[in-house]
């Protein structure tokens, strides 16, 4: 009996609770007390979304948990609207495949996203916070894992990410370099 392989990449995307974060340490620290996620709680993850875009045209502000053979890659502290991650980190990936570097921006800090090969080393930098990543299956799990996010949304939210979807769907096609 063959075991299971373990999934490269893994992520849990998380909706802030509104009004909550007044000490960024104790967010840190304890994002039970201030996220809810998206997997887990879909339904109250749902409300919350809605209910932000009756004021604001962004519902999905929170903490997106990104992961790489258990190695974490976000710092904890690192919270801003999760579709504008996830679509910074696709763009990321398309660069990338395109000219085997690329750089990208948090959508609303100024944190910088970085997939990189210097040598044989393929390094995915959050924040000068750097991480050795195989390029065949890290691709692969971050797009994997990106279309999770967005068929999520378009399920619980009604958002029309067919768009996005279409770009991560071509991208799965061309395979990582």
């Amino acid at each position: 009996m063959q075991e299971a392989q373990e999934q490269a990449v893994q992520s849990e995307a998380f909706i802030l609770v509104p009004h909550t974060v007044t000490d960024l340490d104790d967010f840190a620290q304890h994002h039970d007390r201030y996220l809810v996620s998206m997997y887990a709680e879909p339904e109250r993850a749902a409300s919350i979304w809605r209910e932000r875009l009756k004021k604001n045209p962004y519902g999905s502000e929170g903490f997106l948990a990104l992961s790489y053979y258990g190695r974490d890659l976000v710092s904890a502290d690192l919270w801003d609207e999760v579709s504008g991650i996830w679509f910074a980190i696709v763009e990321l990936v398309e660069d990338f495949m395109r000219n085997g570097s690329s750089e990208n921006l948090f959508p609303d800090q100024p944190v910088p996203l970085r997939l990189a090969t210097k040598g044989r080393t393929t390094l995915f930098t959050v924040n000068n916070q750097s991480h050795v990543v195989d390029p065949a299956d890290f691709i692969p799990g971050v797009l994997d894992e990106a279309a999770r996010y967005y068929r999520w949304t378009e399920q619980h939210v009604g958002a029309d990410e067919s768009v996005i979807l279409g770009r991560i769907s071509a991208l799965r096609g061309r395979g990582a370099r």
